[in-house]
C-alpha cells in the first residue's frame, strides 16, 4: 500500500478530496493532515500533495513524490534540501492556460482603449469624450511581447493573434515556435526586441534567475507607449521601478494581478496610478468561481497517484533547480 498525505497548505476544496481519492485509489491510504498530525503522518509516507517544509521533510525518510499545490508555487516551496533530495516534484501546470490567457486579453483590451480613464469618468458621472487623452492603440498595427511561451503564454498569443497582432515570445526551454508566434527568442536576447512591444506581458513563475528582472533598467527600454503587464508571478517585477517608469513616461501605463508584496499595500502609490489596471491575483480563481479549474486539477493528481503506483513517468514532471 502506497501512503499519500494531503498537507496543511491545499486549499479547503483539495482537503475535501480524501475521501473521493481514498475510494478512487484502492492501492493508497489517503490521509489528510493538520500542522501537528503532519509530524508523525509524513515518517511512513511515499507520496505528498501541497508543501512540505523543511523540518518534515527530514522526517520523510519513505518520501519520493510530492505534488505541488500550485502551477507556480510560492515563494519558500522550494529550498536547497528540497531541491538536493531525491523526492520527484510536480505541478499544475497547464491548468490555468484558457482562464489566465482570458485575463491577459481583458489587460490589452483595457488598456489599448483608455478604458481606466472612461471608467473614472464613470465614476464621476461625468458623459467626458476626452476623459482619455492618450491615443488608443490599434491592435492590428501593435505588437505583443511575451515573456514565457508556455501553455498560458501560448494560449495568449492565439488571442493576441486574432487581434491581428504580432507575436514575439521569449522562453528559455521552448524551441519550437508556436504557430501563432512570430518570432521566438532566448531569455539572454531580450533586449533585441523588448523595444518593439506595445504590449510586453509576463507570464514567467518565479525563479531565482528571473527574481526582480523587471526593473528600472528594463523599463528604459522599452516604449514610451508600451504597456506591462504581469499575471505571473509579483517577484518577477520591482514595483517601486514600475511605479517611477509609469511616472516619468518611460511607459505608458500597467496591468498587474500579482505583486512583489500580497496583498498590495493600501497606501501603495500604484492605486492612485490613472493609466494602470489592478486585480488582486485572481487571474484563475479557484473557490467555485473560476470555472473547472480545481476538476483538472484533481484529475492531474488522480492520473499521478495512479502513475505513481505502476511506476510509470509522472505528469509535470519540476526541475527542482529552476522551480518549474
Amino acid at each position: 500500500m502506497h501512503k499519500l498525505i494531503l498537507m496543511p497548505s491545499i486549499s479547503d476544496i483539495q482537503k475535501g478530496w480524501a475521501a473521493k481519492l481514498n475510494d478512487e485509489l484502492p492501492g493508497y491510504t489517503v490521509v489528510k493532515v493538520d500542522d501537528d498530525s503532519a509530524m508523525t503522518e509524513i515518517e511512513d509516507a511515499d507520496a505528498a500533495f501541497g508543501y512540505v517544509p523543511g523540518d518534515l521533510l527530514k522526517r520523510a525518510t519513505k518520501l519520493k513524490w510530492i505534488q505541488a499545490h500550485h502551477a507556480a508555487p510560492p515563494p519558500g516551496f522550494y529550498y536547497d534540501e528540497l531541491t538536493h533530495s531525491s523526492v520527484t516534484v510536480t505541478n499544475f501546470r497547464g491548468v490555468y492556460n484558457d482562464h489566465i490567457s482570458a485575463h491577459i486579453m481583458m489587460y490589452v483590451l483595457g488598456l489599448s482603449r483608455g478604458i481606466t480613464s472612461y471608467l473614472s469618468a464613470q465614476k464621476e458621472r461625468s458623459y467626458d469624450v476626452d476623459a482619455n487623452d492618450a491615443p488608443f492603440v490599434f491592435l492590428p498595427d501593435s505588437t505583443a511581447i511575451i515573456f514565457g511561451i508556455g501553455g498560458i503564454g501560448t494560449e495568449g498569443s492565439k488571442h493576441c493573434k486574432s487581434f491581428g497582432m504580432k507575436v514575439i515570445g521569449i522562453d528559455p526551454r521552448v524551441t519550437q515556435t508556436p504557430e501563432t508566434v512570430d518570432q521566438l527568442v532566448q531569455p539572454d536576447e531580450y533586449y533585441t526586441v523588448i523595444g518593439k512591444g506595445d504590449f510586453v506581458i509576463v507570464t514567467m513563475p518565479h525563479t531565482p534567475e528571473n527574481e526582480f528582472f523587471f526593473n528600472s533598467e528594463v523599463f528604459s527600454m522599452m516604449k514610451p507607449s508600451a504597456y506591462f503587464i504581469n499575471i505571473g508571478r509579483g517577484k518577477t517585477t520591482r514595483l517601486k521601478d514600475l511605479v517611477s517608469a509609469i511616472k516619468s513616461g518611460e511607459i505608458a501605463g500597467a496591468g498587474l494581478d500579482v505583486y512583489d508584496t500580497e496583498p498590495l499595500p493600501q497606501d501603495h502609490e500604484l492605486w492612485s496610478l490613472p493609466n494602470v489596471i489592478l486585480t488582486p491575483h485572481v487571474a484563475a480563481k479557484e473557490d467555485g468561481h473560476g470555472g473547472d479549474v480545481n476538476d483538472r486539477k484533481y484529475k492531474i493528481l488522480l492520473e499521478n497517484a495512479r502513475r505513481f503506483e505502476k511506476g510509470e513517468k509522472l505528469l509535470n514532471i519540476v526541475d527542482k533547480n529552476l522551480w518549474f
